[in-house]
């Protein structure tokens, strides 16, 4: 977090000379680096700008699922500063994962987005309507680091969200850290993302054994290595998609699949429909809820991703025994583990549609 002293530091610095170092800081956020052959995140919907790199803590701790509560307060502080909650997630996912290690840092830092009791002292609002502002009340917390980062710049465009977070945080692998979560809890199909799915496989056989739900996996399999199209895929096959996704992907120009055609065209092949939408495929189309248990999943079994329990849908893939599935995500139609991994830390809703 933000010291007062920083800005007075660098008010007197500016008195006498500008920095080289100021100057590299300066041109980084106007042109975020990213390393060749890094993944890169899609933009939100909300318009909030690309990660870059360097990056830290995101490259090890992927983005995981938001309580309930915490979420509540992202979306009713955004609403009352106009930001995007997204942005708010981010912070919260870099500082504390969301509440769940909100111990007092080493520098001093305490509560869900972790501030220094200075920075508080200025900044600090009354989130929770009890008429006090408390460093480690959630709802004060995240109330008042919404009115920081607006204080600091965050409604001024793409270039004021990035001065924003470094005056949150002064370091630039702490912006692209956040801008990459943010990214992560866009709302759109998060599995676009390339970033995300660490656990890959391109090739694969088809399953042994007989059956209508064996078929429809085997249907999906075929197309391995066909790539992610927004909107993409129809009961007949891959199709160009629609424009455009939360992560900013025209599927109008790409052809493939998305997470739901994939399924919805493995269905058709057994004459079973499903609609065009992981959540509704899920939760809205007659299926049998099933235990997330492996003992008792079978294969054909389509798994909906969400970050909270009840929540959205955002991915759907066909699970095909031994903890893998087939999906449609950013590398494409593709094998992905789900017992390691990104796929294997969200919410899941298992259910079946055939025997």
């Amino acid at each position: 977090m933000k010291a007062i002293a920083w800005a007075l530091a660098l008010s007197l610095g500016a008195l006498l000379t500008v920095p080289l170092a100021l100057v590299l800081f300066i041109t980084t956020l106007a042109n975020p680096a990213v390393a060749a052959g890094s993944c890169t995140p899609p933009a939100s919907a909300a318009g909030l700008p690309q990660p870059g790199s360097p990056r830290q803590a995101s490259l090890h701790n992927p983005p995981t699922e938001i309580p309930a509560a915490v979420q509540a307060l992202y979306e009713a502080a955004a609403t009352r500063y106009g930001l995007p909650w997204i942005l708010l997630a981010g912070v919260g996912m870099e500082e504390t994962n969301h509440g769940r290690n909100n111990a007092t840092s080493s520098a001093g830092a305490r509560g869900l987005m972790q501030f220094m009791p200075a920075t508080f002292a200025f900044y600090g609002v009354d989130g929770n309507g009890d008429g006090r502002a408390v460093i480690t009340d959630e709802a004060d917390s995240v109330h008042s680091a919404a009115n920081y980062l607006v204080a600091s710049g965050a409604l001024t465009g793409a270039d004021g969200v990035r001065k924003a977070l470094f005056a949150y945080n002064h370091a630039v692998w702490y912006v692209n850290d956040v801008l990459y979560y943010a990214a992560a809890y866009s709302g759109g199909d998060v599995a676009e993302n390339p970033c995300v799915t660490d656990d890959t496989e391109t090739a694969g056989t088809p399953l042994t054994g007989t059956g209508p739900a064996t078929d429809a996996v085997n249907a999906a399999l075929r197309w391995l290595g066909t790539r992610y199209s927004w909107g993409g895929g129809t009961p007949s096959g891959p199709s160009t998609g629609i424009c455009c996704s939360p992560g900013g992907q025209d599927g109008r120009v790409v052809t493939g699949f998305d997470c739901s055609g994939l399924v919805l065209y493995a269905y058709a092949q057994i004459g079973i429909r499903l609609p065009h939408l992981a959540h509704d495929i899920t939760y809205n189309s007659g299926g049998q809820v099933i235990p997330r248990d492996f003992a008792q999943m079978r294969p054909g079994d389509v798994i909906g991703f969400s970050h909270t329990p009840g929540g959205r849908v955002f991915h759907a893939g066909m699970y095909m025994g031994d903890g893998r599935m087939v999906n449609s995500d950013g590398s494409g139609v593709s094998i992905d583990s789900l017992t390691t991994g990104y796929y294997s830390r969200l919410v899941w809703r298992v259910v079946r549609f055939v025997a």
